[in-house]
């Protein structure tokens, strides 16, 4: 019997790595874990295992870890190796894992895809496999890199014991990092990097990791700067950095006249505890820190905390690597012509790619959902009647406009000529939107999972925030009072800047289960907030920056074993999810600095200042459903599909592979053909169990969800099915042997708890009944095992 891809990898695939000088710490098994599906109100692991491939390492002397420099991916024995080995899925590989070469090999054969030529080759014999010696050579000349010199020493040094369990894509951003700054020594620059992960992927542990590296490497002559612009942001970073280093990791602030971190390896900072202000001034970094202070400067969300005169601390550094982290690298839109000390400004504040250079290593929301990192997303959206009115201003004196804080009447001088579905409960509000949107998404809360989930509302301003709040609130109230169940303290709260403003409830709502559950605010929660139990997002704010969309959305990634949570809702109201796949480019920053390039979207300094705000009544709101989407990767972004395409496309996958009933009962009671369907809808990111559930059939088997989908036949529940199965076959049944019937009796009962999967698994002859009529031994006296169970499947499958 050939062997399948794990054996292929043991029997065959180890031995000739071993052979050729790939010792085990040379080759790497690469294991993800299995990829989650928005199965359910919140998501699961995918059945099976993740990812499971060999990273191949060169080791130079006695460095304390090998580098990574390729990919190989097994095959079964039987199968193709040059099948998958499509270039542009290589060169993928090679960007996912920051290494230069793939190899693909059924253990006989291997084909190979050059990433520094572009070049695919082969088939050749594993006895002709690159040894270790080889693979190490070409890699160092492909690159121009002494591999022994002093430079190269950081690609070969381990993480800190703190974090020294660093998933794949984290070690590969800190070797694309180092290999930059190698090269660009080699050139004679001084180093930017620039590094794109998504929301929740682990940048500060990167962070972490990658200092401490360079220290072991030498290269911390000075000390490092963690440089950010949110107190959150810097409490998470010294949380991590300091379980590295210890007391070597510090807060910068000024203690006793002088600065706590003076004598520390690693500073961590916000820039206004460097004193730098939008004026450009920066007295306690130009007081406690001179020209050149650091080796390494690395600025958490790049993307924004530079902005306006904050460069000063760049500046002052230009001899140290400067290293930006980001989610959402910002690209600057062309404007008018500016001198060149302007552009110079803009530059180094506002265009990530311009100052740092391309992304070196780039890991996206799809990627990591793909590898079971990030949890998936299922979205819903809505739209108010009324957005899609546009009120004059002669309209909204008609209406009896007041003021929504004093309820006097509105002075028509105050009022713009017309306000559109964007204005409205910002500039303007409408009395009954803001319920009627707050009642609809308290039902989809119920319907998903109930009303107790922790959610973020993103609000236009403040008063909005307090209404959304207000009725919020009010629906809990009211259905605890209906369903028989205590209220519980905080459910709902504004969540803004400021004393008393409800920030001091974040650390409830992260840490407990059973307070704090709907957090209604502007832009305090968008970024630097980790909420791992966070269950949905919903916009009820319009947005046209696809930099704050995506920061936002990131608030809802994180999975949360212990509460099992592998999906978070998005809920839209506004349109906010057709910002999906944008690029990230923004309008330059405003004269004199500030963060103008948002789409002149409100920020969370945009507090009320007492100026009037006008309101109207006696419209009518409808809430309309807008469709109902699963967030997969296309073409490399983050794409919404709507779920009846999601389901076409899986079903005309179905099709080519069996035109006919008849075909597809044949192919899915053959085991093999059967997996390899599952697999190749998987591989083209459609999970058939996700749209299974979308569509309300979890009852049911998938053969019933295809058969119905796919050629119009009757589906029967797997109870329904079991039953129908032992009931038609009673004759055939009562013509075998005792224990025989009892065997595959107890078939239709396994299937209806657990489908097909359960009739192929070692666990069905554990079953007691079964076990105890034999099991498997049962049926050798009606034929070969394998052909009666074959049999048995086509009459379940043919009720």
């Amino acid at each position: 019997m050939a062997y399948n891809e794990a054996e292929t990898r043991y029997f065959l695939i180890d031995t000739v790595l071993r052979d050729k000088g790939y010792d085990k710490p040379q080759h790497i098994k690469l294991e993800t874990p299995a990829p989650v599906d928005p199965t359910g109100p919140k998501g699961r692991r995918g059945k099976g295992a993740g990812r499971a491939d060999y990273l191949l390492c060169v080791q130079v002397d006695d460095m304390p870890k090998p580098l990574p420099v390729a990919v190989l991916e097994a095959k079964a024995e039987t199968a193709d190796p040059q099948k998958g080995m499509q270039q542009a899925k290589n060169y993928a590989d090679c960007q996912r894992f920051a290494v230069q070469y793939v190899f693909a090999s059924n253990g006989h054969l291997y084909f190979e895809f050059d990433k520094p030529r572009g070049l695919q080759s082969g088939p050749r014999l594993m006895a002709d496999f690159p040894s270790h010696p080889d693979l190490r050579a070409r890699y160092a000349k492909d690159n121009g890199i002494d591999l022994a010199g002093s430079d190269a020493a950081m690609l070969f040094q381990a993480d800190s014991p703190a974090w020294a369990q660093s998933r794949h894509y984290q070690d590969a951003a800190i070797r694309a990092a180092f290999l930059k700054i190698i090269r660009e020594r080699q050139a004679g620059r001084t180093p930017r990097v620039l590094l794109t992960l998504a929301t929740g992927s682990g940048k500060t542990i990167i962070a972490a990791n990658l200092l401490w590296r360079l220290g072991k490497a030498g290269q911390l002559s000075r000390p490092a700067l963690f440089l950010c612009d949110r107190d959150e942001l810097r409490e998470q970073a010294y949380s991590k950095l300091k379980a590295a280093f210890g007391d070597n990791a510090r807060i910068v602030r000024s203690e006793r006249g002088g600065n706590a971190a003076q004598n520390a390896r690693v500073h961590i900072a916000t820039y206004q505890t460097l004193g730098i202000d939008e004026a450009g001034d920066a007295s306690f970094l130009t007081e406690h820190y001179g020209v050149d202070a650091f080796s390494v400067i690395i600025i958490d969300e790049c993307h924004r905390s530079a902005w306006g005169k904050w460069s000063e601390v760049l500046t002052r550094n230009p001899n140290a690597i400067h290293i930006g982290l980001t989610a959402t690298p910002r690209k600057l839109k062309e404007s008018r012509r500016v001198s060149k000390e302007e552009q110079a400004d803009r530059d180094i504040t506002a265009h990530n790619i311009e100052y740092f250079g391309e992304p070196v290593y780039e890991y996206s929301l799809a990627e990591a959902q793909e590898d079971g990192y990030l949890a998936a997303c299922e979205i819903v959206k809505r739209k108010a009647s009324i957005d899609s009115r546009v009120f004059t201003r002669e309209a909204i004196l008609k209406a009896g406009v007041k003021d929504i804080k004093t309820g006097r009447p509105f002075a028509e001088a105050d009022l713009k000529a017309e306000y559109t579905g964007r204005d409205f409960d910002d500039e303007l509000f409408i009395d009954l939107r803001t319920p009627v949107m707050c009642a609809d998404l308290f039902q989809l809360l119920c319907e998903n999972g109930g009303p107790e989930q922790k959610v973020i509302i993103f609000c236009n301003r403040e008063i909005h925030a307090d209404r959304v709040a207000m009725q919020m609130n009010n629906l809990y109230a009211l259905w605890c009072e209906q369903n028989g169940q205590p209220r519980k303290d905080d459910y709902a709260f504004k969540c803004m800047g400021g004393a008393n403003n409800g920030a001091d409830k974040i650390e409830i709502m992260r840490g407990s289960g059973e307070r704090a559950f709907i957090a209604c605010t502007v832009d305090l929660l968008e970024a630097g907030v980790d909420i791992e139990r966070l269950n949905a997002v919903a916009f009820f704010r319009y947005l046209q920056s696809p930099i704050k969309f995506y920061q936002m959305v990131g608030r809802g990634t994180r999975i949360h074993e212990e509460t099992g949570k592998y999906k978070f809702w998005l809920y839209d109201y506004t349109g906010v999810t057709d910002l999906f796949g944008a690029d990230f480019i923004t309008p330059p920053p405003r004269s004199g600095g500030g963060e103008g390039g948002e789409g002149g979207e409100g920020g969370e300094d945009d507090y009320d200042d007492g100026s009037p705000v006008p309101i109207i009544g006696g419209q009518r709101v409808i809430m309309h459903k807008q469709g109902h989407y699963i967030l997969v990767s296309r073409d490399g972004r983050e794409t919404p599909i709507p779920v009846d395409e999601y389901r076409r496309e899986i079903i005309t996958r179905v099709l080519r592979e069996a035109h006919s009933l008849d075909e597809f009962r044949a192919l899915w009671i053959a085991r093999q053909k059967r997996r390899r369907l599952i697999e190749h809808l998987l591989g083209d990111n459609y999970n058939p169990d996700a749209i299974r559930s979308f569509d309300q059939m979890n009852d049911f088997d998938l053969f019933d969800y295809f058969g119905q989908h796919g050629y119009h036949a009757r589906a029967l529940r797997r109870v329904e099915r079991g039953e129908e199965y032992a009931r038609i076959n009673s004759a055939w049944f009562s013509e075998m042997d005792d224990n025989a019937a009892i065997v595959l009796k107890g078939l239709g009962a396994q299937f209806a708890q657990g489908g097909t999967d359960a009739l192929e698994t070692t666990a069905l002859w554990e079953v007691p009944e079964i076990r105890q009529a034999g099991g498997l031994n049962a049926l050798r006296v009606l034929g070969a095992p394998a052909e009666v169970m074959q049999e048995a499947k086509a009459r379940l499958f043919g009720v």
